[in-house]
């Protein structure tokens, strides 16, 4: 059970650097963003096509790229209404059920064909649909299927820790268990 809650744990620690890493693509954006509006308002004759489609790149690089980890620590959407008069057990019995029989094998499934899906736009040399926009639309693509396959580790990082919660008799916080309802400050 030991060795289960460690593999857990290295995975939550890989999904944590990327996420980490990968959140300065947020000050890039700002950037690119913040160039795109000035040189609007100040009538630069740009392709300014190209820096809206960098922008939504962006954003969806960085979603991408933290999914997994957010699945980990609990800050994705969830509906608790089923769940908040359960015990933690009950919760963590759900939350196995939910990994085996939904997530696990939805995203997994994605996640296999967005393989296809990023080497069919790469062989077709696909580009934005506007004639001055970005090229190798495959890079975006590679992105989300590098998202989809996080979320692949953050599930198996979760559910590992649900089993050595559930069958191993240790506690929540030995086990750094974060599911359920979450409460956050502001």
């Amino acid at each position: 059970m030991n060795a289960m809650l460690n593999v857990s744990e290295v995975l939550r620690r890989l999904l944590e650097r990327i996420a980490l890493v990968s959140g300065w693509l947020l000050v890039v954006m700002a950037a690119v963003t913040t160039f795109d509006v000035i040189a609007r308002k100040a009538g630069l004759q740009l392709p300014f096509t190209k820096l809206q489609e960098l922008e939504w790149h962006f954003h969806a690089a960085i979603f991408s790229l933290w999914m997994g980890y957010c699945y980990t620590i609990n800050a994705h959407p969830r509906v608790d209404s089923f769940t908040e008069r359960l015990s933690h057990r009950g919760r963590a019995w759900v939350e196995l059920f939910g990994c085996l029989l939904l997530a696990l094998p939805y995203v997994a499934l994605v996640a296999y064909y967005s393989i296809d899906f990023v080497a069919l736009s790469y062989n077709l040399s696909e580009r934005s649909d506007s004639s001055v926009g970005l090229t190798n639309r495959w890079i975006i693509k590679l992105v989300y299927a590098i998202g989809l396959w996080l979320v692949v580790l953050g599930v198996v990082s979760v559910l590992l820790r649900v089993i050595v919660f559930l069958f191993s008799g240790k506690s929540e916080k030995e086990v750094n268990l974060q599911i359920g309802h979450v409460a956050a400050e502001v």
